[in-house]
């Protein structure tokens, strides 16, 4: 238990200090970094968003966050689903294919990548973030879905084709609802990973943009040196919405990974 204390402590402390920070003044944190706050008022929070560009890169990050896991949602589970029940060696070769994706570090594919989007006109928009997001996401969530499949008999599948049911019909009304216990962890390990990253966002969005939260907060340790009160504020916003949905939904995240570790 002590030991357990220790690491709780560790992890928490950060988020303490920031959240304490965040109603307090310049002048109290300055003279006082340590201390408590006087008073409990939303000033920090109001100021904010009115002298920085935190609220637009708050938009960008719910939309980046939003438009990337309805597509993976959307995408991947079916591509999955066809690798392993069309088989053959071209599914065996896309499979490799993505997971091979998984051992490619992305500073590798970096340069490319934005070279690629500068010509076609894509570079410092949220498309880019979002297609990047995407082919990265698709190798791990590839891997956990065939993974799961394996597990869910044939015949089920076979009753609806003699049903008359074709294999688009036969996977989002028989096998997708079969998938949600694995979708609810990858959606969870998805959305968070999003929300909370930096460095594909600040690659992919030049200096003109708001970018992301985190990408936000990085400048304005650069800008708002005299401003701590303000950036504490911003990762506590920041933190805010990871924390939620992983406490509103981590019995969904521990169901699915327990479930998708029997299956595979």
């Amino acid at each position: 238990m002590a030991v357990l204390a220790v690491l709780v402590l560790i992890v928490a402390s950060p988020v303490i200090y920031a959240f304490l920070n965040s109603f307090r003044s310049y002048a109290e944190i300055t003279v006082d970094p340590m201390g408590l706050p006087t008073q409990f008022t939303l000033d920090n929070y109001i100021q904010l968003f009115q002298q920085t560009d935190y609220g637009e890169a708050l938009l960008n990050t719910l939309i980046i966050t939003v438009a990337t896991v309805v597509l993976l949602v959307a995408i991947v589970p079916m591509a999955a689903y066809g690798i392993e029940r069309v088989g053959g060696r071209t599914s065996r070769f896309l499979y490799i294919l993505f997971i091979a994706g998984l051992m490619i570090p992305f500073q590798v594919r970096m340069i490319p990548l934005v070279k690629g989007f500068d010509e076609v006109g894509l570079y410092s928009t949220l498309t880019s973030v979002i297609l990047v997001h995407l082919g990265g996401a698709a190798s791990f969530g590839i891997l956990l879905y065939c993974s799961f499949i394996k597990g869910i008999p044939i015949e089920v599948e076979e009753a609806a084709h003699v049903d008359g049911a074709g294999r688009l019909r036969t996977f989002w009304s028989i096998v997708f609802p079969m998938l949600l216990p694995v979708t609810s962890a990858f959606v969870i390990i998805q959305a968070l990973g999003l929300w909370n990253d930096f460095f594909i966002p600040l690659v992919f969005l030049d200096s003109s943009s708001a970018g992301t939260i985190n990408v936000a907060i990085n400048r304005m340790v650069g800008l708002l040196t005299s401003q701590w009160q303000l950036i504490y504020t911003g990762a506590i916003l920041a933190i805010i919405p990871s924390v939620a949905i992983f406490a509103a939904f981590q019995r969904y995240f521990i169901k699915g990974m327990s479930v998708g570790a029997v299956k595979g």
